[in-house]
């Protein structure tokens, strides 16, 4: 793909801002279009899948989802990189990109249509980024807040699920602060794979009230990271994973071994399975929801990934914080295409343009 580019996005989706907090670090070209009710007959002309952001270059030629883009455009524009020096740190960074994408998301969507003052902040957002400028039909507003509600279920927010996703903010935002310390990044002196997924979803619980003002309290490392990813730049070196190590012990244990993987494992045996929902029992008590085939695709990815790794350190890690348990390479769903199936796509898209 070509400079320069155009980025159909959304200030309100985590994958946007991902993409095009990337494109600010590269340095590369491009045009941010953000989406709107008037530009809907532009983006369908290059929309494959129902999925924002969508990247275009100089040759019309278009890409989606989020890490797909990364990792292409990081092909043709390695410097400066992204992925640590460090073969152990660098799958960390993978895999936190993963956990991102694919958990950390199901949060913040909880948190955003869930309670009140959140949902309207949401809506009043949403509703300015898809009129943007024109008049606004009455009710409009409570349509988006209405129908975003009932997509809950789609992400696994439900009373039944609320403690284990709010829970888990708990444990990200004491994780995350703990591992940044005093490095400007998460892995040292340069953003990696891990530190553009984690912001665009922790920009979004930092922009809504309930889970920003937890952020606010309680996370002042996390705070200044999220503002310093908008506009990135290389300040130093990735540092080593023995420098980080002990602060990913806890991350990697209660949070990513412990929800994340716990569910992205027995998720990918039920859809394997054609199970009609798939249960599992986090520290804060059960999760259920219906399986998801892209999150199926994507743990086998992962799986690849890690029986490329063979770094020892890496393997004394994982094995210590119970997360090899469940990227150990077993048979279950491939796709190079890596698309979201109807679910995932009507739950990321939130007509705010997300993905998965």
């Amino acid at each position: 793909m070509n400079a320069p580019f155009r980025l159909y996005g959304a200030d309100l989706s985590p994958y946007s801002i991902k993409v095009r907090s990337y494109l600010r670090y590269k340095g590369i070209e491009f045009e941010w279009l953000q989406r709107s009710n008037a530009r809907q007959e532009e983006v369908s002309r290059y929309a494959k899948l129902p999925l924002t952001p969508i990247l275009v270059d100089a040759g019309d030629n278009a890409l989606q989802e989020s890490t797909a883009i990364i990792e292409a455009l990081e092909r043709d524009s390695a410097d400066p990189s992204i992925t640590p020096d460090d073969a152990g740190l660098a799958f960390i960074s993978a895999l936190l990109e993963d956990y991102a994408d694919e958990w950390l998301n199901k949060v913040m969507f909880h948190y955003r249509w869930s309670y009140p003052d959140d949902q309207a902040s949401a809506a009043a957002r949403t509703v300015a980024m898809l009129f943007e400028g024109t008049d606004v039909p009455e009710g409009i507003e409570d349509s988006v807040r209405t129908r975003m509600a009932a997509r809950l279920h789609h992400a696994g927010s439900s009373g039944e699920n609320a403690a284990v996703l709010e829970a888990s903010l708990t444990r990200a935002i004491a994780g995350f602060e703990a591992l940044i310390g005093s490095h400007a990044y998460l892995f040292g002196g340069r953003p990696s794979l891990a530190d553009f997924g984690l912001a665009g979803q922790f920009a979004q619980l930092l922009s809504d009230p309930t889970p920003g003002a937890m952020l606010r309290a309680q996370a002042p490392n996390l705070v200044r990271w999220v503002e310093r990813m908008q506009n990135p730049s290389a300040e130093g070196p990735f540092v080593s994973l023995s420098a980080v190590r002990d602060a990913l012990v806890t991350v990697l244990r209660d949070e990513v071994g412990g929800a994340y993987l716990a569910w992205m494992a027995a998720n990918a045996q039920a859809v394997s399975d054609d199970a009609p929902a798939v249960t599992i029992g986090i520290a804060d008590g059960d999760f259920t929801q219906k399986p998801q085939r892209y999150a199926a695709k994507a743990l086998a990815e992962l799986r690849r990934k890690r029986a490329g790794a063979s770094d020892a350190d890496l393997a004394a890690l994982l094995s210590e914080t119970g997360c090899d348990a469940a990227l150990a390479p077993v048979a279950t769903l491939a796709s190079p295409e890596m698309e979201p199936d109807d679910a995932d796509a009507d739950v990321g898209d939130e007509d705010e343009g997300d993905e998965d």
